[in-house]
């Protein structure tokens, strides 16, 4: 039988979602934000992640927000090494959908697909860390 893993995604969730085009004009270079954010209740093994991400091309004739929060559960991990968990492992594994809705979203909307590249979110370290509130989950 095999194991559990120490650190696991459930689920995530599209909280917001904004989309405005002024004008439908070709889009060579995009602007991507990001702004981390986290509920961590390391007594009940919980971690909610929210991550904020912006898009807009030069001229700002496109604007996309996307909120979404990523839901994770954790077991046998000491404070220091859960930390690489929740600063690289858990935006890592979480913005491949959030990236997926957007091409999703483009799609749909009847542009070409804005298909974002594959990205390192290591840079999301110390920005994350600063706004990761300790809190009580055990109720979600």
């Amino acid at each position: 039988m095999e194991k559990p893993s120490i650190f696991q995604f459930h689920n995530f969730l599209i909280n917001r979602s904004v989309f405005d085009l002024k004008q439908n004009t070709q889009r060579k270079e995009l602007s991507i934000g990001f702004k981390p954010s986290g509920r961590l209740d390391f007594e009940a093994g919980k971690f909610e992640l929210d991550l904020n991400i912006q898009i807009s091309d030069k001229l700002e004739a496109l604007k996309i927000e996307v909120e979404a929060v990523g839901f994770f559960s954790f077991k046998d991990l000491d404070r220091e090494k859960l930390f690489d968990f929740l600063y690289i492992n858990a935006p890592a594994i979480l913005f491949p959908y959030v990236r997926a809705y957007i091409s999703s979203l483009t799609t749909l909307s009847g542009l070409q697909p804005i298909v974002l590249p594959t990205l390192n979110l290591t840079n999301l370290r110390d920005e994350l860390a600063a706004h990761i509130e300790e809190v009580s989950l055990s109720s979600n």
